[in-house]
């Protein structure tokens, strides 16, 4: 008997919210496609039809939470006027999005010694539409000289992302909430304007 159009893509979407609790709870390496079977009351053949490993499970439920992510933004970002705001905007999305526990796993992930080529590929596309964020923003604020800078827009783009996500790593060192957005913002001033006197 065939399955109704859209059944399996809504099995697949079920498979990938439980899986992502059970990643959530117990972390990458911890969780078994095991687990996920049990917690999603899914047989196993229907698992793996859908997701050949847990890897390609994990990065699916990280491309699915990236994918929300972007579209919020996009809903904020658009109501401000200038480069600045979004910066600022952009900072609280990522001290937010640090607290989102599928977000702390993927350090976890990345650090694990059997990634393949192929999936280390496929991690470099999920981030691509985040630091694409980063770019656009700068792209921006130089184009309407807000910014100024000898440096290009690439090499400014890839230096605020590389600060705003190794600040995630504060989140470990005794912040509290609010100092940990307040963090985020800080960093921002201290982009635009420097330190030196």
């Amino acid at each position: 008997m065939a399955r109704p159009v859209g059944q399996g893509e809504q099995t697949k979407k079920r498979i990938a919210e439980k899986a992502k609790v059970i990643f959530e709870r117990k972390g990458y390496a911890a969780t078994s496609m095991e687990d996920i079977r049990e917690y999603s009351q899914i047989s196993k053949g229907s698992i793996y039809y859908h997701f050949k490993s847990k890897e390609e499970l994990f990065l699916y439920t990280v491309e699915k939470a990236s994918e929300s992510w972007r579209m919020e933004w996009e809903k904020e970002a658009n109501q401000l006027a200038t480069a600045t705001e979004k910066l600022y905007l952009l900072a609280r999305f990522y001290a937010s999005d640090m607290q989102n526990p599928i977000s702390k796993i993927v350090p976890e992930y990345m650090g694990s010694e059997n990634i393949e080529e192929m999936v280390k590929e496929k991690l470099i596309h999920l981030v691509q539409p985040e630091y694409d964020v980063f770019y656009e923003i700068i792209n921006e604020g130089i184009r309407n000289q807000e910014f100024v800078s000898n440096k290009t827009v690439e090499d400014i783009s890839h230096i605020l992302y590389s600060t705003l996500t190794g600040m995630s790593i504060t989140q470990f060192l005794g912040y509290d909430e609010e100092k940990f957005y307040l963090l985020y913002q800080n960093a921002i001033e201290i982009f635009l304007n420097g330190i030196e006197k």
